[in-house]
C-alpha cells in the first residue's frame, strides 16, 4: 500500500511537472532573451561612448615632410560628381556662398575645387606639415575663391574651430569635412560646427573606402581578394575605433541628437544620407560614383602605403619596412601574379553625410 502511494506522488509530481515544463522553458527562454538584450545594450553602450571618445589618431598628425607630400600625391581629390551633389543641396536649401570652411583638410584636395565657388575659403587640420603641404602646393598652382582671395590653411582642431582665421563675425555657410571626421570627438565638434555655422548653413561629411578592383579587371575576385588581405589580416592589428567607423561607411558617426547630451542646433528632419558603391557592389552597372581609375601596380602600392594603419605598421616594423616582406610590398606581388598585364581599374565607395544649422 506504501508504494502505491508513493508511486502516486511521484507520478502526481511527474504530472505537475509536466504541466510546468512548458512555463519553466518559456521563463527560461525570457530570462536568456534578457540576458542577452542586456548584453546587447552594454555593448551599444559601450560603442556609443567609444564612438564619442577621440580617436586618438596622432599617425597623420605626426607626419613628415615628405609623408604629407605623398599623401597629397597619392590619394588625389574627389571626383566632381560628389562636389555636384554637395554644391546642389547646399543652394536648394537656401545655403550663401560666402564662406566655405574644410576641416581636417589634409593638403586641401578637397579645399581647392569648392572654394572656387565661395567668397572665402578656409582649410583647417591638426597637422602642421599636411598644412605646410597645402600652402606649398597652392603657391606652386595658385587657386583662388570667386572674388579672387586666396584660399587661407592653418592648423586646427575640428573640436576648436576658433574664429582667429575668419574676420570679426564672418559665420560659415558650408563646412566639409573628407575622409576626416572618424578621427573628430564628434560632440566637442558638432558644438563648436554650432557656433561657427551661420543659420542655415549646411554641413557635409563624407568618407571614401580603399579601391575597389573593378569587375571587369582579369581575375577581379582574386585581385580583390589580396587587397582586402591587407587589412583583413596584415594590418588588423594597427586598426584604431576611426578605422572602424570609416570601414562601416559612417553607419555610427554619432550625429547631433545621437550625442549624449544631443547637440541643439540642427536640423534631423533635413538629414540627409546618400551612399554609392558599398562594398565594391557598383551603384551604377558600369561605373564608381567617384569615378573609374585606371592604376598601375606601383601606383596602387603608393596609394596602399598612405593608409594610417600602414603606417603604424611600419612604424612598428622599421625593419620590414621598405623590404620584400612590407606589408604593401606582399600584397602588390600578390596582385601581380593574378593580374594579366600592370594595369587595371580601381574606383572607391562613398558615404555622404549632409546637415543643415537650424534658422532661416
Amino acid at each position: 500500500m506504501v508504494n502505491l502511494e508513493r508511486a502516486a506522488e511521484r507520478l502526481n509530481s511527474l504530472s505537475a511537472y509536466r504541466a510546468l515544463k512548458p512555463r519553466n522553458l518559456a521563463l527560461q527562454k525570457r530570462r536568456r532573451y534578457r540576458s542577452s538584450r542586456l548584453q546587447e545594450i552594454k555593448v551599444r553602450s559601450k560603442v556609443s561612448h567609444d564612438m564619442a571618445e577621440p580617436s586618438e589618431e596622432r599617425t597623420f598628425k605626426s607626419y613628415t615632410p615628405v609623408l604629407a607630400k605623398a599623401y597629397a600625391t597619392s590619394r588625389g581629390s574627389y571626383h566632381e560628381n560628389l562636389f555636384k551633389i554637395i554644391l546642389d543641396t547646399h543652394r536648394s536649401t537656401g545655403g550663401a556662398m560666402k564662406v566655405l570652411l574644410d576641416v581636417g583638410c589634409g593638403p586641401g584636395n578637397s579645399t581647392r575645387p569648392l572654394a572656387k565657388h565661395f567668397g572665402s575659403a578656409f582649410g583647417i587640420d591638426p597637422s602642421p606639415e599636411m598644412i605646410n603641404t597645402a600652402k606649398s602646393i597652392s603657391i606652386e598652382n595658385p587657386e583662388e575663391t570667386s572674388t579672387g582671395e586666396s584660399i587661407t590653411f592653418c592648423v586646427g582642431r575640428a573640436e576648436d574651430m576658433k574664429v582667429s582665421f575668419r574676420k570679426p563675425g564672418q559665420e560659415v555657410d558650408l563646412l566639409t569635412s573628407g575622409t576626416a571626421a572618424h578621427w573628430f570627438d564628434m560632440p566637442q565638434f558638432w558644438s563648436s560646427a554650432a557656433a561657427c555655422l551661420k543659420p542655415g548653413a549646411t554641413v557635409a561629411l563624407w568618407t571614401t573606402s580603399s579601391s575597389y578592383c573593378h569587375p571587369s579587371t582579369p581575375n577581379a575576385a582574386k585581385v580583390q581578394e589580396a587587397m582586402l588581405r591587407l587589412g583583413r589580416e596584415n594590418i588588423a592589428p594597427y586598426e584604431l575605433p576611426g578605422n572602424r567607423v570609416a570601414r562601416d561607411s559612417y553607419d555610427d558617426l554619432l550625429l547631433p541628437w545621437n550625442c549624449n547630451p544631443p547637440v541643439d542646433g540642427f536640423l534631423e528632419s533635413g538629414f540627409t544620407r546618400l551612399e554609392w558603391d558599398r562594398d565594391g557592389k557598383l551603384s551604377n552597372p558600369e561605373h564608381f560614383f567617384l569615378g573609374d581609375e585606371i592604376v598601375t601596380i606601383e601606383r596602387m602600392k603608393e596609394r596602399l602605403g598612405t593608409s594610417s594603419m600602414v603606417t603604424r605598421w611600419r612604424e612598428a616594423h622599421p625593419q620590414l619596412a621598405g623590404t620584400e616582406k612590407d606589408v604593401v610590398i606582399k600584397v602588390a606581388r600578390e596582385m601581380r601574379e593574378v593580374l594579366e598585364g600592370d594595369e587595371f581599374v580601381v574606383g572607391r565607395s562613398c558615404v555622404l553625410l549632409l546637415l543643415k544649422k537650424t534658422g532661416a
